[in-house]
């Protein structure tokens, strides 16, 4: 049964628009996950702590896995945020900790009709203004029973996920033991986007600049009867400045926190400068498949894509992640022992 959900306001349409982003057809089309590095902290500090206190729980994995299970018994109101969330699974196996997240926005009144219907045109279902419309989504952690550093790895739907409301829910019942979760993704996204470049069959087609905007210096090929200009820079294959833009890429992949400057890396528009364009994108193309990079601040979250038709299990989602979570962890320095894996069962 197909459904489509009118509602009002603009949080509401933001989220329903990621969800038609990641279906087209029926068939999933924007589907990953992303992978942070996760460490704790005492509350109100930055210091790490060893992932085996409090020793008096067995260590942060059981103190997380403890956490969960209360945060189970009830979900989370956010009245500022208009977000409802509630974990509503916990599975723990090895190093793993794997929890089911549902969540939505409320706030808004809204009406859903079944597009499937023979009489589409009859009276929709309402949904009250202090109805959340929830989806779930999945988050597996990565504890080792050793060191300071293990791994968080959040499903995305389009640009849905529930990453910060699942950790503010187990962070909160963190607090009686005194510890705090926190994750970065500065190294394991830098070496995601180095490695993604230097595939052989991604292929660096073009950069993109946009200006909305009056430049800084007053060069600007924008008028008051133009909203926006974009200039579009088609990169000649095999051409030394191809190489030259790929090669820098690259470097600059290595610092994810750093705005790659477009401008001045293709050097052929002098008149620009870095800062005179409130967008840039990198262009590329991988198996047919295009894919824009807006890199204006900065490089963006790398996501890994999940090819499929429907949505992963649990255990599906769990054996698709391991691979890239052992290099992740191999890339942090941990130890990796044995038996780490996590073994999640449907």
């Amino acid at each position: 049964m197909a459904a489509v959900i009118f509602l009002t306001g603009y949080q509401q349409l933001r989220d329903a628009l990621s969800l038609i982003d990641a279906t087209e057809g029926g068939k999933l089309t924007a589907y990953g996950y992303r992978v942070m590095e996760v460490y704790a902290t005492p509350l109100r500090k930055t210091d790490r702590i060893a992932f085996t206190e409090p020793e008096s729980k067995g260590g942060l994995r059981v103190t997380v896995l403890e956490a969960a299970e209360t945060a189970k018994a009830a979900g989370q109101k956010d009245e500022k945020r208009g977000h409802y969330t509630r974990i509503s699974g916990v599975r723990s196996s090895a190093w793993g900790v794997l929890l089911t997240t549902k969540g939505g926005e409320f706030g808004e009144p809204r009406e859903v009709i079944d597009v499937d219907a023979e009489d589409i045109e009859e009276a929709p279902r309402l949904i009250k203004r202090s109805d959340a419309v929830l989806s779930d989504f999945y988050m597996l952690l990565i504890i080792p029973p050793y060191g300071d550093r293990g791994l968080l790895i959040s499903e995305i739907k389009g640009r849905s996920h529930l990453t910060a409301q699942t950790l503010r829910q187990i962070n909160f019942h963190l607090q009686p033991s005194g510890l705090k979760l926190r994750v970065t993704s500065d190294t394991v996204d830098a070496n995601a986007w180095n490695e993604f470049l230097s595939e052989d069959n991604v292929n660096v087609t073009s950069i993109e600049l946009v200006q909305s905007n009056k430049a800084n210096d007053r060069t600007h090929f924008t008028t008051e009867n133009f909203k926006r200009a974009r200039l579009q820079i088609d990169l000649v294959d095999n051409s030394e400045p191809k190489r030259k833009i790929t090669k820098v890429l690259k470097e600059i992949a290595k610092n994810p926190s750093q705005r790659p400057r477009l401008a001045g890396i293709v050097g052929v528009i002098s008149p620009f400068g870095d800062d005179d364009f409130d967008e840039e994108n990198i262009v590329t193309v991988k198996d047919g498949r295009e894919r824009k990079l807006e890199v204006s601040s900065g490089w963006p979250k790398f996501t890994y894509p999940i090819e499929t038709d429907e949505r992963l299990s649990e255990s599906e989602f769990v054996d698709e992640v391991l691979p890239v979570a052992h290099d992740s962890l191999v890339l942090l320095n941990v130890d990796v022992a044995a038996d780490w894996r996590p073994k999640i069962a449907d």
